[in-house]
C-alpha cells in the first residue's frame, strides 16, 4: 500500500486565499492543466488530498509518443513495440505501427510539475459554492476552477458506485522483469473485462479489470498473478470511468476522470488525461490574457470534448460487444486480425482519438491582463 506523506493533525494548518485559478487534483489531468498555464502570469493554486505523486492508481503505460511530446521520457522505465494477447483457445501477438511505454508515477508527476509555475497545497476539496471551492484546510476563490479530482466529480454531479457506469480495477506489482506487454481476455479472470502484465524495469504490473462494477476482482488478481508465478503484493486499485461526461458544467471546467476522459474497452485514460488537460489549460490561459472570456472558454472547451464523443462511443460499443462474442470466436477473430494493414489501421486510429501531436508547441506568453476584465 503506498505511504501517505500528506501533513496531518496541527500541521494541517488554515489555507484561504483568492487566486485566477484553482485547480483541484494533482495527477495526469491536473498537473497538464498547470504546466500549460506557465508564464501566463496567473495566480495558480493546485490542491489535492495527496503530495503530488503520492498515490499511484493506475498500471502507467502510454504511448511513447506522447512521453516524448511532453518531454517526459525521464519517467520511461520499458518500451513495447507488440502486443501479446491471451485467450484460452490461444495466443496473438500484434506488431504495433507505434510502440507503447510504462513509466514511474511520481517521477512523472515530479517532472509535470517542474514544468508549471503553480502554488500547490495539500487539502481535500469538499464542495463549493460559486467561485469559492471549500476544502478541510479552508475556502480558496477564483473565477476559473477545474475539477480534476477523478471519477467522483466533487464539483460536479458524482457517481456513487457500484450503479454507475464504472469499470473497477484491481493489480499488484510484485518486483520483477518480463519482455512482453500482455494482455488476458479470459473469463477465468473476468466474465467482462481483461487481466494485464505491464512490465516496468524491475517490477510487473499484473491485474484485473472489470466492466461490471459488481464483479470483484481481488481474488481473480491474486489468481492471475499466481498463474504467473508472482507474488501478489503491493495492492493498488480504483474505479474506472467508461463514459464520456459534460467537461463543463455550472462554470467549471472538468478534466481526467471527472469528465469520464478514459476510454472504454481498454480503460486507457493518461493520455487522454494529458490531451483534454492541455486543451482545458489553452482556454484557461486565454481568459487569463484577456483573448477570451470565461463564458467563451467554458464554451469552446465543451464543445471540444463532446466533438469526441462518437469515438468513445463507438470504443464503448466494443466494450459491450467483447463479452458477448464466444471465446472460440474471439480467438479466431484476434488471428485473423494479426495482419499489418489491419493492425496499422486500428491503432491508427486508436492513437489519433488522441493524438500526440497535440501537446507540441507550447503557447506563447502574451502580456497579462486581468481575469476579472476578460470575463466581462
Amino acid at each position: 500500500m503506498p505511504t501517505r506523506r500528506t501533513a496531518r493533525g496541527a500541521e494541517r494548518t488554515r489555507l484561504n486565499g483568492d487566486f485566477d485559478v484553482v485547480i483541484c487534483g494533482a495527477s495526469f489531468a491536473g498537473l497538464a492543466v498547470a504546466r500549460e498555464l506557465r508564464g501566463s502570469g496567473a495566480r495558480v493554486m493546485v490542491v489535492d488530498r495527496y503530495e503530488i505523486g503520492e498515490r499511484q492508481t493506475s498500471a502507467c503505460g502510454i504511448p511513447t509518443q506522447w512521453l516524448r511530446a511532453m518531454d517526459l521520457m525521464g519517467a520511461h522505465r520499458q518500451e513495447f513495440p507488440r502486443l501479446v494477447i491471451h485467450t484460452p483457445h490461444g495466443t496473438s501477438a500484434l506488431d504495433l505501427p507505434w510502440t507503447f511505454s510504462t513509466f514511474d508515477y511520481p517521477e512523472l508527476c515530479s517532472l509535470l510539475w517542474e514544468g508549471s509555475d503553480a502554488a500547490f497545497e495539500t487539502a481535500k476539496v469538499n464542495g463549493r459554492s460559486g467561485d469559492t471551492v471549500h476544502t478541510d484546510r479552508g475556502d480558496l476563490t477564483a473565477p476559473l476552477v477545474v475539477d480534476a479530482l477523478g471519477w467522483r466529480r466533487v464539483l460536479g454531479g458524482g457517481y456513487q458506485p457500484p450503479d454507475a457506469p464504472l469499470s473497477r480495477g484491481l493489480e499488484v506489482h510484485p518486483w520483477g522483469a518480463g519482455d512482453e506487454l500482455e494482455i488476458w481476455i479470459d473469463r477465468r479472470y473476468v466474465p467482462a473485462g481483461y487481466g494485464w502484465s505491464f512490465p516496468a524495469a524491475g517490477e510487473l504490473r499484473i491485474g484485473v479489470g472489470s466492466f461490471d462494477p459488481r464483479f470483484h476482482v481481488k481474488d481473480t488478481t491474486v489468481l492471475l498473478a499466481e498463474d504467473l508465478e508472482r507474488e501478489p503484493v503491493r495492492y493498488q486499485g480504483n474505479w474506472i470511468p467508461h463514459r464520456l461526461r459534460a467537461a463543463t458544467e455550472d462554470g467549471i471546467f472538468f478534466a481526467g476522470d471527472s469528465a469520464g476522459h478514459c476510454l472504454p474497452l481498454t480503460a486507457e485514460g493518461i493520455r487522454t488525461a494529458f490531451y483534454f488537460g492541455i486543451a482545458c489549460g489553452r482556454q484557461l490561459r486565454a481568459v487569463v490574457e484577456g483573448r477570451t472570456t470565461i463564458a467563451e472558454a467554458l464554451t469552446r472547451y465543451g464543445d471540444f470534448s463532446a466533438a469526441h464523443r462518437w469515438k468513445f462511443d463507438r470504443m464503448l460499443d466494443a466494450q459491450r460487444l467483447v463479452p458477448r462474442v464466444p471465446p472460440r470466436v474471439l480467438a479466431t477473430a484476434l488471428r485473423a486480425m494479426r495482419t499489418k494493414a489491419f493492425v496499422d489501421w486500428a491503432f491508427g486510429h486508436y492513437l489519433a482519438i488522441a493524438p500526440p501531436e497535440f501537446a507540441a508547441g507550447p503557447p506563447v506568453a502574451l502580456p497579462r491582463s486581468a481575469v476579472g476584465r476578460a470575463a466581462a
